[in-house]
């Protein structure tokens, strides 16, 4: 991409879609695709863009830290729009022209409803699924603290296991300068919370190349293999909570199980296939593969309350009871 004599021309531009989501995986990785394989000076033209969710935010993030950028220039994009990626601290580290950040931040948050973009780094896996899990199920709100940590504790866990398993298995294949962007949104109108785990690492394929429970060496059936359970655990046969590089692998299949208990689902991104484990309907990215893990968590907040989240556990093998009981 070249700008000439510093005119902006359309062969210049990429364009927002008007949606970056987990309810349009294609568009969004395809969006991601053009600005990584753009270099230099970049324009994105957001005329048409109206909604961006965690999802959206963590996945433009990461491709905007792997591509070779030298400068970016946002235009027409909507005032709502400036102020709530703001709000979410994606202008995080970025030199904005004729805008106050600092400003626009809202630097009390609302850690009860909302995880601003945050790259995770090892050793930091358990206060970022606690910021997830409060922000999923909110404050007690006239509801016994107990009854809340039913139900908080174990998503906390799930979540804890899901980056842990993030952190380690995204740096294999050699990818080590591999990164984990979390965001996560409570939308008051519906009720829904939308939780994105991403990672720009090596993807399930490379990592369960060799699994028994892989049928086919796709990148599909490497997300459906990732949803059993303990397919990617990477934990010996005890309990041990010292490092983030260790799990029992249930993570992805206790958020799963999870998110379908409360009207919801996840939306599973790898290589070349995106998979929706409600419809177990899956996307062809074969145009604009994703280089790690996408994942994205839907729920209702207000059908937590109802559900037994602890049953949802998968028998952890030589687990130590006082560290996985939830009753």
């Amino acid at each position: 991409m070249r700008v000439q004599d510093g005119i902006y021309t359309e062969s210049n531009v990429i364009h927002f879609p008007p949606s970056l989501s987990e309810s349009e995986p294609g568009a969004l990785f395809a969006f991601c695709e053009e600005i990584l394989a753009s270099e230099g000076v970049v324009v994105l033209d957001a005329s048409d863009f109206r909604f961006i969710d965690p999802l959206g935010l963590a996945t433009l993030k990461s491709s905007l830290e792997r591509a070779a950028i030298a400068r970016l220039h946002i235009r027409w994009m909507s005032k709502g729009l400036i102020n709530y990626l703001a709000r979410m601290e994606f202008f995080d580290g970025m030199i904005v022209d004729g805008m106050d950040i600092e400003k626009e931040r809202n630097l009390l948050g609302e850690p009860d409803r909302c995880v601003e973009l945050v790259k995770v780094v090892d050793g930091q896996s358990e206060e970022v699924a606690s910021r997830l899990a409060l922000a999923t199920v909110g404050w007690a709100q006239g509801r016994e603290q107990e009854e809340l940590d039913s139900y908080r504790r174990p998503i906390e866990y799930a979540l804890k296991e899901l980056l842990g398993n993030a952190l380690s298995h995204a740096k294999r294949e050699g990818n080590f300068g591999a990164s984990v962007w979390v965001a996560c949104q409570h939308f008051r109108s519906n009720g829904d919370v939308r939780l994105a785990i991403v990672d720009n690492g090596c993807g399930f394929l490379a990592t369960l190349w060799r699994h028994d429970q892989l049928k086919e060496r796709t990148d599909v059936e490497a997300i459906r293999a990732a949803l059993i359970a303990r397919v990617s655990c990477n934990r010996g046969p005890y309990v041990g909570y010292e490092t983030d590089s260790q799990n029992q692998g249930v993570g992805l299949t206790t958020t799963a199980k999870i998110a379908d208990a409360a009207d919801g689902f996840l939306v599973v991104a790898s290589g070349e296939a995106c998979l929706n484990t409600k419809t177990d309907m899956s996307t062809s990215l074969v145009k604009a593969p994703w280089k790690g893990v996408a994942i994205s968590f839907h729920c209702n907040r207000d059908k937590l309350p109802q559900i037994s989240i602890p049953a949802l556990l998968p028998v952890v093998e030589g687990a130590v009871d006082d560290d996985i009981s939830f009753i």
